[in-house]
């Protein structure tokens, strides 16, 4: 394999996980126990659907388009707000 070759090999790889994280990995940060319950218990294809037409577009309309007042419906919505210290 060419050092051309492996780099494109490395690339491709990299373009897979950033496909894979996008739709199976969700936001966890700074979230209480309790709440990743909530988010956990969703199902795999109902946040996959969400992430696909609601926050890929939301995204593109945001930083392709710079249109300042998109907005992102979120897909959890908790009993109660995060306090801030």
């Amino acid at each position: 394999m060419t050092p051309t070759g492996a780099f494109g090999f490395y690339a491709g790889l990299n373009v897979i996980a950033l496909v894979m994280i996008f739709f199976w990995v969700p936001e966890t940060k700074q979230r209480t126990l309790e709440e990743l319950d909530y988010i956990f218990a969703i199902q795999t294809r109902t946040f996959m659907r969400y992430q696909l037409f609601q926050a890929l577009p939301w995204w593109i309309k945001r930083y392709v388009f710079f249109q300042k007042n998109a907005r992102l419906e979120p897909l959890y919505k908790f009993d109660h707000a995060t306090a801030t210290s």
